[in-house]
């Protein structure tokens, strides 16, 4: 017999607002591209964009590499067709405006240590949306760091974020969502590391990637009908990610709800009577050490529970 608490994970208590999908899955056919270390700058393509886009950070930090984007056109048919906003909230919005990502190169420089085709990837869409904002916290993110980031998942379609197994609601659909890691830190840290830059949601999963988005920052107008100066959007209501302890013999497995795009990364502390800690785990599956009184898993940096033994 043991007892069961769940509560939020205290390192990310300040968002209490549960994400309404963990809006994770890495794009496996991705995952071996570049990393976020680009010395050479590539050459924007002639474009037959109708009206000016967004100005990203582009190499000298100074907001000046503006794109074009083209209006949406119903004829792209079903790769681009969103869901009504979930709850009705703005930040739900259909993107009125995207890039042909075909009309420039893959190497254009959209910030000092990023490229264009690490976001938006012509092979998953002729078009698509990459908020400007994004861009300039993955570099900061990149700063924090120190080193390489690797983009595994940045902008997808309806049609391609269905075919992965997205959720209907992924953050990656709207432009402010990025699915990182890096080689030689935890997914663990990296998530710290967007906590204390402002992201709205971080998740860590089992495959070793750290999702953030910041989908409650206001809609960049440079894809939304929004009014930039208008108040903020009211968030939507999201359901709450959920973990319960399960054993099986020794070993304990810790299911959840609310990931709807792979299994979170789950952490384990097994602890004695006096508090002390006997062992830590990482995986679906932990077996308590003899002389454990005490287990707590963290699920995806979303939940904690604790059990007594």
């Amino acid at each position: 017999m043991f007892l069961l608490v769940a509560c939020i994970d205290p390192t990310s208590a300040r968002h209490a607002r549960p994400g309404l999908d963990s809006d994770d899955l890495v794009d496996t056919a991705f995952d071996s591209g570049r990393s976020g270390d680009t010395a050479d700058s590539g050459n924007a393509g002639d474009t037959a964009s109708t009206s000016a886009g967004p100005c990203y950070l582009g190499p000298a930090r100074d907001h000046s590499m503006c794109l074009d984007v083209v209006p949406y056109d119903a004829a792209w048919g079903s790769d681009y067709a969103y869901p009504a906003p979930y709850g009705g909230s703005e930040q739900y919005s259909v993107p009125a405006r995207f890039i042909d990502i075909t009309a420039y190169s893959a190497e254009l420089e959209i910030a000092p240590n990023f490229v264009l085709g690490e976001y938006l990837y012509d092979w998953k869409g002729q078009h698509g949306v990459m908020q400007t904002h994004v861009v300039d916290f993955m570099q900061q993110v990149r700063d924090a760091v120190g080193g390489s980031v690797t983009v595994n998942s940045g902008y997808r379609n309806p049609s391609y974020n269905a075919s992965v197994g997205g959720a209907e609601y992924s953050r990656h659909m709207y432009g402010d969502a990025c699915d990182i890691d890096v080689s030689d830190m935890s997914a663990d840290a990296l998530a710290e590391i967007c906590d204390g830059l402002g992201a709205d949601y971080v998740a860590t999963y089992d495959t070793g990637h750290t999702h953030c988005d910041w989908r409650d920052h206001p809609l960049d107008p440079a894809f939304y009908d929004v009014d930039p100066a208008g108040p903020p959007a009211p968030l939507a209501p999201r359901p709450a990610h959920t973990a319960r302890l399960s054993s099986a013999g020794e070993a304990f497995t810790a299911p959840a709800t609310g990931f709807d795009e792979g299994e979170p990364a789950r952490r384990w502390t097994a602890y004695d009577a006096e508090g002390a800690v006997l062992a830590v785990g990482e995986g679906v599956v932990f077996v308590p050490p003899a002389g454990a009184t005490r287990l707590r898993v963290v699920v995806g940096r979303q939940v904690v529970v604790e059990a007594a033994l």
